[in-house]
């Protein structure tokens, strides 16, 4: 039930951390024990994004600066169509689970997003409330002109379909240049290589950890130290999935220094960004019809002994200048 977004951010704990873990016993989740990967974000065919939303006090008060400009924040949501078919988001705790208040009642924020889905034939596509949705042909499909290419954005209707394996098989798709670029440079991470998975695996630590760096360095912030929600938000933007216990698990099993911490400050402290390391030349794309997934097969050099990489990736919107989002990896 859709409540006012006052009494929805009096909640300060959930919206102000923005995916930092709640407090159990002066501990963090990530600290008292392990959520299950299913419990998460394994349900990968939801459709989610982020919403800035102001940032209230204990009483629903609206937050402001020195300037009296109001303070706002961004928060992980899940957009959903509700029985009249309008789009609604819903938040997401630091699980990847939807946020309920005290009464058990859903939180969800305001949206200007509408989820609108077409015919099988017809790609879905989300669109700011106002805007007219141009139906194309989907390029879901397999194509048969050297010039089909993927559109910049494309959503798709949730669908019961697991998220793909690196081992399953898909028909080939051509992506624009534009696109190739951007995921084989998110396969280029310093690094990357260092650990396998499969989506329902979870993301292994050590491969988070590079992300991590990768991502941070993106942000261009001249600081080494990071609030705890901008990389645990970072990770989500990459993996598409919550990188579950980051936090508590880098600094044993990140198998880097690169990267730590800090349990006090609730801050973590990038003490050097990394080098390119592998080099990826991406040989083709692989769709599999539904839920914006595709197969991507490379070459890899400079990688050790690994000489072909291939990966699950799903295009969406978590990110506005990625697209993308790697659900699953597999470096051979």
């Amino acid at each position: 039930m859709k409540k006012n977004i006052a009494v929805l951010l009096a909640l300060t704990v959930l919206i102000t951390s923005a995916f930092v873990a709640c407090k159990k016993d002066g501990k963090t989740e990530d600290e008292t024990g392990t959520t299950s990967y299913e419990e998460g974000l394994n349900d990968a065919n939801a459709q989610y994004g982020f919403e800035e939303v102001p940032v209230t006090d204990e009483d629903g008060n609206e937050v402001t600066d020195k300037d009296g400009n109001t303070v706002t924040t961004e928060v992980a949501v899940q957009y959903e169509l509700d029985k009249k078919g309008k789009t609604i988001a819903k938040v997401l705790d630091e699980n990847g689970n939807v946020a309920t208040d005290k009464s058990g009642d859903e939180v969800t924020v305001d949206t200007d997003i509408e989820i609108t889905t077409k015919a099988s034939t017809q790609r879905a596509t989300t669109t700011k409330k106002g805007e007219t949705t141009k139906v194309t042909q989907s390029t879901t499909v397999p194509s048969k002109k050297d010039d089909q290419t993927t559109e910049p954005e494309i959503t798709t209707k949730a669908t019961s379909e697991a998220v793909p394996k690196t081992s399953d098989s898909g028909e080939n798709v051509y992506f624009d240049v534009e696109d190739q670029q951007i995921i084989k440079s998110m396969l280029e991470v310093p690094y990357l290589y260092v650990g396998n998975y499969q989506n329902s695996d979870g993301v292994p630590i050590n491969c988070a950890a590079h992300v991590a760096l990768w991502m941070l360095q993106r942000e261009g912030i001249s600081t080494e130290r990071y609030a705890a929600g901008t990389v645990v938000i970072d990770l989500f933007k990459y993996f598409g999935q919550t990188v579950v216990n980051f936090k508590s698990r880098v600094n044993s099993e990140g198998e880097t220094d690169a990267i730590i911490y800090n349990t006090s400050s609730d801050t973590f402290v990038a003490r050097r960004f990394e080098a390119k390391a592998q080099d990826v030349t991406i040989d083709h794309f692989e769709s599999f019809g539904y839920g914006n997934y595709y197969k991507v097969v490379g070459t890899v050099a400079d990688a050790g002994n690994y000489t072909k990489v291939v990966a699950i990736v799903q295009r969406n919107r978590l990110d506005n200048s990625l697209g993308f989002s790697i659900k699953a990896l597999e470096w051979s």
